[in-house]
């Protein structure tokens, strides 16, 4: 609307003043639309405010065709804006289809009238001018609505296409720290495995070593090595259905026998560890500790093994005063436990200072 009135002068001499004057009013609703724009309510009135923005702007075209003199070239040429009207309207707003083809063809219409019933264009020799324009009008109006559909399906299938790439990624990353974790846990029990065992004593190593940790500041970890006894006679006579639920219960009493800060996993089989970090008296405690977890072992499991009578033998060392890395202290803790199986069921053997 603003650059084309430099042609003004030439198009529509008959009416140059008030064809600004028209283009004046345009521009200053189109600017003032998009001032709109940067309001939240903007949002809630968008279908209203742009068929009515698209009207006014149609309307312009249609008020400097209708003020046109016969003289005036303007007459013929500058339907032409409507049809970049009718661009604009299926290209740059997002109408439904139906409202948008009604504004494109009630456009068309007003076009029509003002040219049959004011500008007597059919009774003329213009008749092919006006067939022309209403012909390129239908059809840029056919256009914009096939490509609008297009646009649509576009738009459809690029939001199907985006939700199921975030729900891949989404299911992969979950699977992804489903595996995670399941590699550092065991299955059956849910407790940390041997490779989490490590990772974790591994960890706690380098902190209770780092600054004025380990011995310097009476720190230490407890290893107990705990291995049922009896539980070979569960599997061979009950199943192993009946095994595995005892590893469950055992699994379960040894987490309720410590503290949520210290350690428990399954090593595998009737294997199990429990660390302790402890700062005073370890061995004290961690003999306390290792006599409330064959007391929660020794508790008759009525479900599954009534008249089977479970025990446990346990190994115990100690960091750093047995060992300052990871793998040597469940060795020693290893060895200690058999030490214990050695003097007989339901006891404690710890390494020696």
């Amino acid at each position: 609307y603003a650059v084309l009135a430099v042609l003004d002068p030439w198009m529509i001499p008959s009416s140059v003043h008030t064809v600004w004057a028209i283009r004046a009013v345009e521009v200053a609703a189109s600017m003032g639309l998009y001032g709109f724009t940067r309001l939240p309510s903007f949002h809630k009135r968008y279908s209203l405010l742009i068929t009515a923005h698209f009207l006014l702007l149609g309307g312009g075209v249609e008020a400097m065709i209708y003020v046109a003199e016969s003289e005036d070239m303007a007459r013929h040429s500058y339907y032409t804006g409507m049809i970049l009207v009718v661009m604009a309207l299926y290209t740059f707003t997002f109408l439904p289809i139906l409202q948008q083809a009604a504004i494109g063809f009630f456009l068309v219409l007003v076009y029509a009238l003002v040219a049959v019933l004011v500008q007597h264009m059919h009774l003329a020799n213009e008749w092919p001018i006006l067939a022309t324009g209403c012909y390129l009008f239908v059809g840029a109006n056919l256009l914009g609505v096939f490509a609008a559909i297009q646009r649509d399906r576009y738009i459809r299938e690029s939001f199907l296409l985006r939700h199921n790439l975030i729900m891949d990624l989404e299911r992969t990353e979950a699977e992804k720290r489903q595996s995670d974790y399941w590699s550092e846990h065991d299955t059956l029990t849910g407790l940390p495995n041997r490779k989490h065992l490590m990772r974790w004593l591994n960890e706690n190593i380098k902190t209770h070593e780092s600054g004025a940790a380990g011995e310097k500041s009476g720190k230490a970890l407890a290893l107990l090595f705990v291995d049922l006894d009896g539980f070979k006679d569960i599997n061979d006579t009950l199943g192993h259905a009946a095994g595995d639920e005892v590893l469950k219960t055992i699994a379960g009493r040894l987490n309720a026998s410590v503290r949520e800060s210290d350690f428990v996993a399954r090593l595998g089989g009737d294997e199990f560890v429990v660390v302790l970090s402890l700062a005073h008296d370890a061995r004290a405690v961690a003999t306390r500790v290792a006599g409330s977890i064959l007391a929660a072992i020794e508790t008759p499991i009525h479900n599954f093994a009534p008249h089977r009578r479970l025990s446990g033998s346990i190994g115990i060392a100690f960091f750093p005063e047995h060992a300052c890395d990871a793998d040597t202290l469940l060795k020693i803790a290893d060895a200690q436990m058999y030490e214990a199986k050695r003097m007989g069921k339901g006891n404690i053997s710890i390494e020696a200072r």
